[in-house]
């Protein structure tokens, strides 16, 4: 992960915690006004029953127990609604910060994965280099012993092979000719001999 991609991810996680705190800032803000509207009608619907407040006293007492259990409803669902804004906030926070870290972690790991790799893999190639660079001068010198033994073997051996094939051939030659019961005529025993030699 780059540090593009990082920046990238906790403007996203920023984006999303401050949203998250508009729209909760939203909601107040309607439920503020909610319960305003409904202290206005409790003010309103008051004033227009306090004509009928004498005559219907113990009603009075009943709406102004009512009007103040309102109140302290209220009281209580602002100060319930402030709480859990401000562990919403504490939380939203805790959050963005562990995102934060956990980012630079995965950053720092992904980095040193990718230095291992590449480390592993630059060893990797200079060892079948050095290795290919072995076999390769192996290769040669094998090939140069083959065609020093190739030549060695064509000076030592075969060359005294035929020395003594072209030996072996003219003594048998002689020989025929010392023993032979009938000679040839000299022209054709001038003649085999030059196929012989030549």
């Amino acid at each position: 992960m780059n540090q593009e991609t990082f920046h990238l991810l906790v403007a996203i996680a920023a984006a999303i915690i401050t949203l998250s705190f508009i729209i909760q800032a939203v909601i107040f803000v309607k439920l503020y006004g909610v319960i305003k509207k409904i202290q206005e009608q409790a003010a309103s619907l008051q004033k227009r029953v306090e004509p009928v407040i004498a005559k219907v006293e113990p009603v009075i007492q009943q709406v102004q127990a009512t009007v103040t259990n309102v109140k302290t409803t209220i009281e209580k669902i602002n100060l319930q609604a402030k709480e859990t804004f401000d562990k919403v906030a504490l939380e939203s926070r805790a959050i963005a910060a562990a995102v934060s870290t956990s980012s630079q972690e995965i950053s720092a790991l992904a980095r040193r994965q990718a230095e291992q790799i590449s480390s592993t893999l630059d060893l990797t190639t200079s060892t079948m280099q050095r290795q290919v660079t072995e076999m390769d001068g192996l290769l040669t010198r094998t090939q140069q012993r083959i065609d020093n033994t190739t030549v060695e073997v064509q000076s030592s051996v075969l060359e005294p092979v035929r020395e003594l094939s072209a030996l072996l051939a003219g003594l048998k030659r002689t020989i025929e000719t010392l023993f032979s019961s009938r000679r040839k005529p000299i022209d054709q025993s001038y003649q085999d001999d030059e196929m012989f030699i030549g």
